[in-house]
């Protein structure tokens, strides 16, 4: 068992390629655990907020193609799996300030702040986030 160190864990995702889960926390944290090799482990925690995080959508994975390993190139073959050349570029969370974040996966910094309107003071949940794919 994996305490969150961060509170009430209020929101939960995995990413696209089931290697990893994201815990959205009471405390405005965002926290990463690896779902590889079968164990889950701490990865680590993204920028804090004030806030809580209520939802959370993880976006598209980007393809990264690397370039091959003299080794690879000798022998012909391809050690690397297909799953390693996708890489999680940003997480999604609908917050309880009335505004959704987009972060980045890598630095763990915000990226972009949406806010929501408030009705007659009263600041708007976002129970819900998803996360669109989109061609460019």
């Amino acid at each position: 068992m994996i305490d969150s160190d961060a509170g009430a864990i209020w929101s939960m995702a995995v990413n696209p390629t089931s290697t990893v889960l994201a815990l959205g926390c009471d405390d405005g944290s965002i926290r990463l655990l690896s779902l590889a090799d079968g164990d889950v482990t701490r990865l680590r925690r993204l920028d804090r907020v004030k806030t809580r995080m209520l939802s959370l959508s993880w976006g598209p994975p980007r393809y990264t193609a690397k370039p091959p390993s003299r080794e690879s190139e000798s022998s012909g073959s391809d050690d690397d799996d297909e799953e390693s050349r996708w890489k999680d570029t940003f997480l999604v969370a609908g917050c309880s300030d009335s505004s959704i974040r987009k972060w980045d996966v890598t630095s763990g910094r915000v990226l972009e702040r949406i806010t929501t309107d408030q009705v007659r003071g009263e600041k708007t949940l976002v129970w819900a986030v998803q996360v669109l794919a989109y061609v460019r």
